[in-house]
């Protein structure tokens, strides 16, 4: 398996505001902008304005360049511009529909033969209002009120649903506006306070001196392990700021080190085969006799081209270095009379890569989810996700058991959902996280980002699982203290008695 890396600053950023990285549960859009300025030309009929009111896009598409802009009421933020594109390029991001009255938005989707459901800009007279005039940058500098302000009224706007947090936003907004002063802590504060309240491990808010914001509805099984340690050294928990020294910092991370790489141990004790894994190291199998066992560690992080290359040639490396490792992986698990699939660690990536692996479990079409946006008071269109068999290695028709836990997040659980109307699958373990929106992620000014869940995703038979998590078919807990003990992962022991 991967080895571990120090995790506990990303961690601890959901207890406190710190100042670690972030990393999105689903990856956003990443343009290409083109190179051939001054002689480059785009196609007529894609010029124009383009709009999908519910995700706040708006293209400006002209002769040879592209502005893309996010809007509100109020506020019209540019997010990139791309100078010197061909219609080839831009082709890349988006397609044109056949009547010509829209563009398909396929960047971060998937490529132009597979992929998850993608979104649709409609062909408009003109830009939304707010971006006619006073358009802001990243550039742009704000005061921390109107920057709040702005925030706001984003999330007033985009946001999927405060009904379920029971959530009186325009009063919760105006209460925290109060405390926002010229100190950036104290527009940090606010900001948490409302992520608090909402309790969406997808919000979060990236400031641009690096302190992340967010707050996870679901304790995670680090978690656990943080507040085992802080039990143990009759610490609080959460903990406290003035509890956070360098050394206690370092004194966690060793604990979470160490106790993971215990599981890890367990884990591969049941191994009655070589253990295998994939050029990430993301993906292992194995055989426990005549029983697979198949761990997928991310929905991400597959790819294996340059950083400077565009989505598309990311996600066509992606899928095709995902490929080869599942070819690979189910060809040598292929006499097994069942298969156990470990995602408990799996905090997302992409929908693609999710569905790209559920398609090798299947031999007949099926629905295996549904997603619409909010958009304003009312939605967007629902576009259906269909499960159809895959072409490469495929492993159909035995049982299988799937390790779920609340660190399964995002896109890991879009893959729940997925198997989820599966006729041979047991789901075992913990709830899942319960954040599935795709996350809209705007460029604020000032160099912040900002990323917000505003869509419902749907089980085939309708159900909504947004905060609560997936349900599992048998309740198990994801390792305990006495589990590490006793050299038990009791999800694989659960596992081998539903497969055996």
């Amino acid at each position: 398996m991967r080895s571990i890396t120090p995790i506990a600053c990303a961690v601890l950023s959901v207890l406190l505001l710190t100042a670690c990285g972030s990393n999105n549960g689903k990856e956003q859009v990443n343009q290409h902008n083109g190179g051939n300025p001054g002689g480059a030309t785009i196609d007529t009929a894609y010029q124009g304005v383009w709009v999908a009111s519910g995700y706040a896009d708006a293209l400006q598409v002209k002769s040879n360049s592209v502005n893309y802009y996010k809007f509100s009421s109020d506020y019209c933020v540019l997010q990139a511009s791309f100078n010197g594109l061909t219609t080839a390029e831009l082709n890349r991001s988006v397609a044109l529909s056949s009547d010509e009255s829209s563009l398909i938005w396929t960047a971060g989707y998937g490529t132009d033969t597979f992929g998850a459901p993608p979104r649709t800009l409609n062909k408009e007279s003109s830009l939304p209002a707010a971006c006619e005039d006073n358009v802001l940058t990243a550039e742009s500098t704000l005061s921390n009120q109107d920057l709040f302000a702005l925030y706001t009224q984003i999330m007033q706007e985009y946001y999927v649903d405060f009904e379920r947090m029971g959530i009186d936003w325009p009063q919760l907004a105006y209460n925290q506006s109060l405390t926002v002063t010229t100190d950036i802590n104290t527009l940090y504060e606010s900001v948490y306070n409302t992520f608090t309240a909402l309790q969406d491990g997808h919000n979060s808010f990236k400031a641009a001196d690096g302190t992340l914001i967010k707050v996870l509805g679901k304790q995670t099984h680090t978690m656990d392990l943080i507040e085992e340690y802080a039990l143990n050294h009759n610490l609080h928990y959460p903990l406290r700021a003035n509890e956070m020294t360098a050394s206690r910092i370092a004194a966690i991370e060793a604990y979470l080190d160490n106790a993971l790489h215990t599981e890890q141990a367990i884990v591969l004790k049941y191994a009655t085969s070589d253990v295998e894994q994939d050029s990430t190291e993301q993906i292992t199998w194995f055989r426990i006799d005549d029983i697979g066992y198949l761990r997928i560690e991310s929905m991400t992080g597959y790819s294996s081209v340059s950083d400077d290359e565009d989505d598309l040639a990311h996600t066509t490396s992606a899928l095709n270095n995902l490929n080869i490792a599942i070819d690979q992986a189910l060809s040598e698990l292929s006499n097994t009379n069942g298969l156990i699939i470990d995602i408990r660690a799996n905090g997302g990536g992409n929908d693609y890569i999710s569905l790209a692996i559920a398609s090798r479990f299947t031999d007949t079409e099926y629905l295996g989810y549904q997603k619409y946006a909010r958009d304003g008071n009312s939605v967007t269109q629902t576009q259906q996700a269909l499960i159809e068999p895959s072409s490469h290695v495929s492993y159909t028709n035995k049982p299988l058991a799937l390790l779920v836990s609340a660190d399964t997040a995002s896109a890991a659980e879009v893959f729940t959902l997925a198997m989820q109307p599966h006729g041979q699958v047991t789901i075992i373990g913990t709830a899942t996280q319960g954040i599935f929106s795709d996350i809209l992620e705007w460029v604020l000014p000032g160099g912040h980002t900002l990323g917000l869940s505003n869509e419902v995703y749907l089980s085939a038979n309708d159900e909504w699982y947004e905060g609560s998590g997936i349900p599992v078919d048998i309740e198990v807990p994801y390792f305990s203290r006495e589990d590490r003990d006793n050299t038990v992962d009791p999800g694989i022991e659960t596992a081998l008695g539903v497969l055996n």
